[in-house]
């Protein structure tokens, strides 16, 4: 299965675009965060944010989390990834100074959506040579033992440093629950305050995607809506990215957390994936990883839920080309 990965766009804090298509299982205009924590951004706009190369001030990243992530962005991600270093910037975001000691013994623990997927070992390689103009990060090689087979995954992080939470695809539901899901969805969706566009008010919201945590407290949705303009010479398509907190079975308990918007053409469009909901090892507040893609260039982020809503916790730096 085939699914695009975000770029760096608002994510509540900056405008960026990115892009490249990832194998997976199954620069930057600074904006101020609205008090919701909510985000909205266009294909145009970060496009043109993407072309400047700022460094990441303040990373954000949590020490509990290990050194460093590996996303399958590399050879069709079963056998191989590219390592983020957390701290890195859009101008050092191939440098390998310090990943031997970074990575330790080399393993990691290996996970997809609906939880951990087994673990390997991991040697690190300079960044893959690429055209002038652009950048990318060093490759992790995966290795495993003899006989053992490498499950698709979407993100793995040193060992014993994360413990996921697993999401349940919509897809898996019962016919009657998904559709309650989705109705539940798009009426969230309609109801955002933030709806300003001429072009796509009104129009219907189909959800592309959803998936569900299972095993908290306090559950929450993570889901991919659309609507459209079917014109025939230049379509046009707003994509909409929702964190719902789920509080109990009542829908009419449930509020969007946070959530994002992108506009544009169907080809340009920057819209946020879900790859992991998990947390630290000790800690209790769930974290949501993204990826970004508009196919110029990419980058994650992760997303934390604590008092008083959803917010930005981390954002890579970007790679791809100007």
């Amino acid at each position: 299965m085939h699914i695009l990965l975000l770029s760096r766009a608002p994510f509540g804090r900056r405008v960026i675009a990115m892009a490249m298509t990832v194998w997976l299982a199954a620069g930057c205009d600074r904006q101020p965060p609205t008090p919701s924590g909510d985000s909205t951004t266009t294909a145009d706009s970060s496009r043109a944010a993407a072309r400047e190369l700022v460094p990441v001030a303040g990373s954000g990243w949590d020490d509990g989390l290990g050194p460093f992530l590996v996303l399958p962005i590399v050879d069709d991600g079963l056998m191989a990834g590219s390592l983020l270093r957390p701290e890195a910037t859009e101008l050092t975001v191939g440098d390998t100074v310090g990943v031997g000691v970074a990575t330790a013994d080399g393993r990691i623990d290996l996970f997809s959506r609906s939880g951990p997927v087994g673990w390997a070992r991991l040697s690190v390689e300079p960044a893959a040579r690429v055209d002038a103009g652009c950048t990318a990060w060093p490759v992790a090689r995966l290795t495993v033992d003899a006989g053992v087979a490498v499950a698709p995954w979407t993100a793995a992080f040193a060992a014993g440093r994360v413990e996921s939470i697993p999401l349940d695809s919509i897809e898996g539901f019962m016919p009657r629950d998904s559709t309650r899901l989705a109705t539940q969805l798009t009426r969230l969706a309609s109801a955002l305050p933030d709806d300003t566009s001429r072009t796509f008010r009104g129009l219907p919201f189909v959800v592309l995607r959803a998936w569900r945590s299972r095993g908290l407290d306090t559950a929450f949705v993570v889901a991919t809506l659309a609507r459209r303009v079917n014109q025939e010479d230049a379509p046009k398509e707003e994509r909409l990215v929702l964190v719902v907190d789920a509080i109990g079975d009542d829908p009419k308990r449930w509020t969007v957390a946070w959530h994002e918007r992108a506009s544009g053409s169907e080809d340009e469009l920057v819209v946020a994936e879900p790859l992991l909901a998990f947390h630290a090892i000790g800690a209790r507040d769930p974290r949501l990883l993204f990826g970004r893609d508009d196919g110029v260039a990419f980058s994650a982020a992760v997303l934390s839920r604590e008092t008083g809503g959803w917010r930005v916790l981390w954002e890579s730096a970007v790679v791809g080309c100007n």
